[in-house]
């Protein structure tokens, strides 16, 4: 089979007047946030940095047809990646604009279609024309509102830096573009595919550099560690039971854990029970032993370990920006140099630069994996994941515990009960922040670790204060080196941009602060859909009192008002287009309707108990909001 395989700008795709099909065998669109988050941030790094050429990795494609001035290809893999680039091309425009589409006598052909799915066309197509957001799958609707959300945020640090970013990807962008005959067996080819050898990621080479460095007798024992930690989608102890056969309800206690000293978050101790479990066929492991697994564990069975119960999870981060927060925490004990930011792809980079450039001693390394267990069961025991619940994902934190059933003991993760505190917090500074590194992380693990998980709650509110309601202009990356050498560090709190006349360009942060804040200071004396309120994603200012008003609309605010933070709520994107111009008791209609067992938001709540709306009403409602932040900051008149 002879396959061919060529670098490719988006510039060249449309030279070459390339298209694409969706074949109806490839699933549809299925991208979640924190794939797309990861796609810009990684482009918008890229561009920053003015890099010359960014390899974004790779499409299969096998032809189609040979249509009028161009071809037609079926994409067999890589399709979610290249779909995402499509959607970015079609928010961003400027140089993209004619990857969108090729303007055609019938009807314009699209660079992307999917193989009989006319509703997603259609849906594209409309969009195309006039940004409705009705008719396409929840992935796709999703997908645009965040790419809309990226391109707001760009242009607010200057005007036109989205269109330089979209001359970025349309120039400089390249995928590696392989393409198999026509005549291409396919069966044969995605068993060749589903099978095919599975490129050593960066973390790999990372822990074999590592290891490198340990005398040999140790290695297994730090290689099990490294790999329970680098499984981000379930929780460490259950990887490290599978992998090392233990029985990690002998290294645990519900009392012990309450105070934040169980066995089993000190790794000294796991490496001695690892060790104590390997019996005389205890073998180093050699560094090609490293490399060249192809499995990271083999299942052991309920029979040996002892039973488990957890729901499915998945993580915030990814296990390389864990490595990075870990190594910000090791360096600053050392009173080394910070490194200079989180970055998912550059994890290499910034080890050599940062944990490689000082000749570390093997026992350097091995309390760097030492720190990383801690890290990492911190992680899973305070800071919230994605759980699965009926057919939804929800933020949580699922506590450890240990049970007893038929004389034996056994560990269980269990939902929580009731909405918590801890992790409504978390779930705002996930929502709230526009780039995945999440720098809160650093000092919040750090001070979790050094004073055994204790009062960590109250310890996030102060970290999400200090870091992000001040006027301090430095990096997120530079302010949370502070926290990590001075617990106690303050700094001046300031909410006076609440009264500015900032319209659609509100910083998001505020309106989910204030969500949190009015979920902590009054969902006791509310109902249950209070009690129950949950943050999702949002990424559209809407006015309360619309811009364009009508005038047989007597509920609505002078111009003075209209851009003020009492008029202005935060939703989704397709909130904000079915709300559009509607008139205030059309909207109030609509958000009772909608609201009616859960709330989306409790800002609007507010409002929308008031059967009228003015200047008055809105000053009187901004006033208090700011009046419950000022308070909750500790802020005085």
């Amino acid at each position: 089979m002879k396959i061919d395989s060529t670098l490719i700008t988006l510039k060249e795709v449309e030279e070459k007047q390339f298209f694409f099909n969706i074949p109806i065998y490839q699933r549809l669109y299925v991208w979640e946030e924190e794939q797309i988050k990861t796609l810009i941030e990684d482009i918008e790094t890229a561009f920053s940095e003015k890099k010359e050429l960014f390899y974004l990795g790779g499409v299969l494609v096998v032809e189609n047809e040979t249509i009028e001035n161009g071809k037609l290809y079926d994409l067999i893999d890589g399709q979610q990646r290249f779909t995402t680039l499509w959607m970015l091309s079609i928010v961003l425009g400027g140089a993209l604009k004619p990857f969108i589409e090729r303007i055609e006598k019938d009807k314009n052909r699209h660079r992307v279609t999917f193989a009989i799915r006319d509703d997603i066309y259609l849906f594209f197509k409309e969009y195309i024309n006039s940004n409705k957001l009705k008719g396409a799958t929840s992935h796709i609707v999703n997908a645009l509102s965040l790419i809309h959300k990226y391109k707001e945020q760009f242009d607010r640090e200057y005007d036109g830096k989205s269109l330089e970013i979209a001359n970025f990807i349309h120039e400089r962008v390249k995928l590696i573009f392989t393409e198999v005959p026509k005549q291409t067996d396919l069966n044969k080819l995605f068993e060749i595919i589903n099978n095919r050898g599975v490129q050593l990621q960066h973390h790999e080479i990372l822990k074999a550099q590592l290891l490198n460095k340990l005398p040999s007798a140790d290695r297994l024992k730090y290689n099990h560690i490294w790999d329970a930690c680098s499984y981000m989608e379930s929780y460490v102890e259950k990887n490290i039971r599978d992998i090392a056969k233990l029985r990690i309800q002998d290294l645990f206690d519900n009392e012990s854990a309450k105070l934040g000293i169980e066995k089993l978050s000190d790794p000294l101790i796991l490496l001695n029970a690892i060790t104590a479990t390997q019996n005389d066929d205890f073998k180093p492991l050699s560094l090609s032993n490293i490399l060249n697994s192809t499995e990271t564990f083999e299942l052991k069975s309920d029979s040996e370990t002892g039973e488990y119960e957890a729901d499915d999870i998945r993580s915030i981060i990814t296990f390389p920006m864990l490595l990075q927060h870990t190594l910000r925490i090791f360096l600053a004990e050392k009173k080394e140099n910070d490194i200079p930011k989180i970055l998912n792809k550059e994890l290499l980079n910034i080890f050599s630069n940062n944990f490689f450039n000082s000749n570390r001693e093997p026992d350097e390394v091995k309390s760097f994996i030492e720190l990383l267990w801690r890290v990492r069961y911190y992680f899973d025991k305070h800071i919230i994941k994605w759980v699965r619940q009926e057919d939804n994902e929800s933020h949580l934190i699922c506590k450890l515990e240990k049970y007893e059933s038929r004389n034996n003991f056994y560990l269980r993760r269990r939902q929580p009960s009731s909405n918590e505190g801890e992790a409504l917090l978390q779930s705002m500074l996930y929502h709230s922040q526009q780039i995945t590194t999440h720098y809160w992380i650093t000092p919040y693990l750090n001070y979790l670790i050094k004073h055994n998980g204790q009062n960590g709650y109250e310890y996030l509110k102060r970290i999400d204060n200090y870091l992000l309601c001040s006027t301090e202009q430095e990096s997120l990356a530079v302010r949370t080196r502070k926290f990590l050498e001075d617990e106690n560090y303050t700094t001046e709190l300031n909410t006076s941009i609440l009264k500015e006349h900032l319209g659609i360009a509100f910083p998001h942060y505020w309106f989910y602060k204030l969500e949190y804040i009015l979920w902590e200071k009054m969902a006791s004396s509310k109902d249950d859909r209070w009690k129950s309120f949950k943050m999702t994603a949002k990424n559209s200012v809407e006015h309360i009192s619309p811009q364009t008003q009508k005038d047989t609309d007597t509920n609505i605010v002078s111009k003075d008002m209209l851009n003020n933070f009492g008029n202005l709520s935060l939703v989704s994107r397709s909130i904000n287009s079915e709300y559009s111009n509607l008139p205030f008791n059309e909207k109030r209609q609509r958000f009772i309707n909608n609201n009616r067992v859960k709330l989306d938001s409790l800002k609007m709540d507010l409002i929308y108990s008031n059967e009228e709306w003015s200047d008055t009403k809105a000053t009187e409602h901004q006033n208090e909001m700011i009046r419950l932040i000022n308070d909750y900051l500790g802020i005085k008149p």
